[in-house]
């Protein structure tokens, strides 16, 4: 128990070094790169004070000198730095300095076995990490070039001319791995961070519009259920009949948010992969439209289907029919009442298009470049008020593309849209 209490201790003070002068609320990437240099900083310094005490006991003075100096020369204003909050700065200070610190050891030969260029090779790493593109580039080439300026320097001085050794082809291929290896690590993880930040983001933008518009009908259900009670008791049938429509308004309301956040949790899981099945996509499509006739039926809006011949495809039943369902209760939703959808499936080359085409109220340019952003998660209302989540167009195009499709939408602003879902043949 003590030593584990001991060991918590010292993990919570050097976590606490790390974010040492350190805004938290600063994004994680950066946050990361900022408690990377403070590892560096007071790594380098304890080192640095080692190797001076050693230095002395060795009888090395000038090497120990040198090291003290560093940590007043770069040590503490690196600290500085990071408490005055000059982030920028002192990522390239530290490498630079870093950079300096060796090539000035080993040029003056404050090194006893002039071999201090060689933590060069292991120290490369630290720009990856610390800089992006064309910068990450050259502050990590500025490490090969001290490297192998120090070595042809000292091969010059030795032999009176440059001599290429086999070594030197190593340690090229050193450097050039660290630099590939340690990228792709780091791209790999940016993409996994990107990947979560969309993720959350969508999260908290679904949860928002979750909470907000899931209020108002359990507030109606709560409030006119208890009003059909009070009708009940004085047999007020008819004010019971307008509370009960006002009732399954709100349930169908539920109902639909709940479907919409139901199927928007199944895309991601990473379970949920494509399962795909030769199908006739006429039958399927007839079941999507059969399960959106009800909502239709209610606004007198009629659904024309136009097939044609069979076409048999292999594709993900539950992912497909998802995807053609929410396109067209998003149709109904937009649609006028007393209007028609056209529903039709052609094929077209090596791939089939399930056209469906509503009279609506359409939408502009600028709308149709953000329907199907996760970034531009917007509910709105239909045409008779009815309120939707805004995820729907956003899951049926990530369940259309996980197939090899593609989805798309023509639209003007005031006469309607023709969303099309085209799925590959083979």
């Amino acid at each position: 128990m003590i030593s584990f209490t001991k060991n918590h201790k010292f993990k919570n003070f050097f976590t606490k070094l790390s974010y040492f002068g350190i805004d938290e609320n600063l994004p994680y990437l950066e946050l990361r790169r900022y408690r990377l240099i403070n590892v560096i900083v007071f790594s380098v310094t304890f080192f640095l004070i080692f190797f001076t005490i050693l230095n002395f006991i060795i009888g090395n003075q000038i090497l120990a000198i040198f090291d003290l100096s560093l940590v007043f020369l770069v040590s503490i204003p690196s600290l500085i730095l990071q408490y005055k909050k000059f982030y920028n700065f002192n990522k390239v200070f530290i490498v630079l300095a870093f950079i300096v610190g060796v090539a000035f050891v080993t040029f003056f030969k404050y090194d006893i076995n002039r071999q201090s260029e060689y933590l060069l090779l292991a120290a490369s790493i630290m720009p990856i990490f610390l800089f992006d593109s064309w910068r990450k580039n050259i502050m990590f080439i500025l490490f090969p070039i001290t490297f192998f300026s120090i070595v042809f320097y000292f091969n010059f001085l030795e032999y009176d001319k440059i001599l290429l050794a086999p070594n030197h082809i190593i340690l090229a291929i050193c450097f050039l791995m660290i630099f590939v290896l340690s990228s792709h690590f780091k791209q790999n993880m940016l993409h996994f961070y990107n990947s979560l930040e969309e993720s959350n983001a969508t999260k908290d933008k679904l949860f928002r519009i979750i909470s907000h518009d899931i209020r108002n009908p359990f507030n109606s259900l709560l409030g006119f259920s208890e009003m059909q009670m009070k009708f009940l008791r004085n047999q007020e049938y008819e004010k019971l009949e307008k509370t009960n429509q006002v009732i399954n308004s709100s349930s169908k309301q539920i109902y639909e948010l709940t479907q919409t956040l139901l199927d928007w949790s199944l895309t991601q899981t990473s379970s949920f992969k494509v399962k795909p099945e030769m199908l006739n996509i006429n039958e399927l499509v007839e079941q999507v439209i059969k399960f959106c006739s009800i909502p239709a039926r209610e606004k007198d809006i009629e659904i024309i289907s136009n097939f044609g011949e069979p076409l048999y495809i292999d594709i993900d039943n539950v992912m497909t029919q998802i995807a053609v369902r929410n396109i067209l209760v998003n149709a109904i939703k937009f649609s006028y009442r007393n209007s028609v959808i056209k529903v039709y499936v052609e094929r077209f080359n090596d791939f089939v298009n399930i056209n469906i085409v509503d009279k609506g109220i359409g939408m502009s340019e600028q709308k149709q470049k953000e329907i199907f952003s996760k970034e531009v998660i917007s509910s709105e209302y239909g045409t008779e008020s009815e309120r939707g989540t805004g995820l729907g167009l956003v899951i049926s195009k990530e369940l259309i593309e996980k197939q090899k499709g593609k989805i798309s939408v023509e639209s003007i602003e005031g006469k309607g849209s023709n969303f099309t879902i085209c799925l590959p043949l083979a």
